[in-house]
């Protein structure tokens, strides 16, 4: 019993350890690209998968919770799995089974929900997380103003600069994406981690303070602008959702939310023509702009070649006739569920829905039952994202911790 109960704090306080660095991975993974270079998911992703398995082993198939998104998670796993086995891909035939286990984008989720089902965790880490967010947040305002007024590439990644100066958007101050702090994880987590943490930290102060933090909220609208995504910049009001349930009072917080949406644009304006954006052209030629037409040419792509393959896919996200018929007018087929269902057919877009859904349906169930919405609107950015990029993979620091979040607040309220 004593080894049993040392076991079990073991596993908590490494789990602890696990989140706290989490939040931090930006600034880790900073020090990870100029030492080592392993990246995200070899830091982050094999770590969870090892403590998953030996969270597993200790307590043993009786004593888990195993949700029914776990299932749909691994056969989606051996779905995408195959194909990389079909097309030879090299990275199993290289590395190894163990490789591909470790380092699937699709386990390493299972691995961390399964992970935040069967341990809890304390008041205490939850406040301390938020802080840490909440610090984040405010380096990122201050790193996001420093590539606006210094250099648009200011703590980014080398290999993301290069990609902007391909494109010819290195130089352009309306296109360039300014990638905050959040870079060194992944060139995506402007949108699915650092979005999500809004999210977190706007539900988190609703529930626990009673109040809307307003500052953060300000901040984080002025790194969602300055990026130049519009997925970003409208996805950031999917992240604030959770203040239309502000004392429960939805109608009337949308009246107000309207009311600061205006306020906040409008002094979002007067700061972007203080550091130097010209704000009409940035509407004219930026918001306004024609861009848009890669999607209707995702539309037309997806329609001339998917039903060459509409049960199981190509396997690949390009293959050489679409890369040919896009002939340099976009770079991929630019709406992520078409490019999905391109890719890997019918069969496997069902199970990735079944996958996220099922994932959805828990976020929601726990936003009903305990009042936390955070973790809800944080998944739903993902959702949101995929109408206009392509990413498939809800294994980003900002998810997890809407997991993590989730879980948190179920457990609690059943404890009551």
């Amino acid at each position: 019993m004593v080894t049993e109960n040392n076991n079990i704090y073991s596993f908590h306080f490494w789990a602890h350890w696990y989140f706290i660095a989490l939040v931090l991975s930006p600034l880790i993974c900073f020090v990870d690209y100029y030492s080592i270079d392993q990246g995200f998911g070899r830091l982050f992703g094999s770590t969870i998968v090892f403590f998953a398995l030996m969270l597993f082993i200790a307590r043993g198939t009786e004593n888990v919770v195993f949700r029914n998104y776990l299932s749909a998670g691994i056969i989606l796993a051996l779905y995408y799995t195959t194909w990389d086995l079909v097309l030879w891909q090299d990275t199993i035939a290289r590395k190894g089974i163990f490789y591909e286990f470790f380092l699937n984008r699709t386990l390493q989720t299972v691995a961390v929900l399964f992970v935040v089902d069967n341990l809890t965790f304390s008041d205490k880490l939850m406040d301390v997380l938020v802080r840490l967010m909440k610090g984040l947040i405010v380096l990122g305002a201050i790193v996001s103003l420093l590539q606006v007024v210094y250099d648009p590439f200011f703590f980014t990644p080398e290999k993301f600069r290069e990609s902007m100066l391909h494109y010819d958007w290195g130089t352009n101050v309306l296109h360039v994406r300014r990638l905050s702090v959040f870079g060194f994880t992944d060139v995506n987590d402007v949108g699915l981690s650092f979005l999500p943490m809004v999210a977190l930290i706007t539900g988190y102060e609703i529930k626990e303070r009673d109040r809307i933090p307003v500052l953060i909220l300000i901040l984080a609208f002025f790194i969602a602008v300055v990026n130049n995504s519009r997925y970003i910049q409208l996805g950031f009001f999917v992240a604030a959702a959770p203040v239309l349930f502000y004392q429960k009072r939805v109608l009337r917080n949308l009246l107000v939310a309207a009311v600061g949406l205006v306020v906040m644009v409008l002094f979002m304006g007067v700061v972007l023509q203080i550091i130097g954006y010209d704000v009409s052209q940035y509407v004219e030629e930026r918001l306004l702009d024609e861009s848009g037409g890669t999607r209707i040419l995702a539309f037309e792509i997806f329609m001339r070649f998917f039903p060459d393959n509409p049960f199981f896919g190509t396997g690949r996200h390009l293959t050489d006739d679409v890369i040919v018929a896009l002939a340099n007018r976009s770079s991929q087929i630019h709406v992520g569920y078409l490019s999905h269902l391109f890719s890997y057919g019918l069969v496997g877009t069902f199970l990735a829905f079944l996958f996220w859904g099922l994932i959805t349906r828990r976020l929601w169930l726990v936003a009903k039952k305990t009042g936390f919405y955070g973790s809800f609107f944080g998944f739903m950015v993902f959702w949101w994202a995929n109408v206009t990029m392509v990413y498939y993979w809800v294994f980003t620091f900002g998810l997890i911790l809407c997991y993590l979040f989730a879980s948190y607040y179920d457990s609690k309220e059943e404890s009551v």
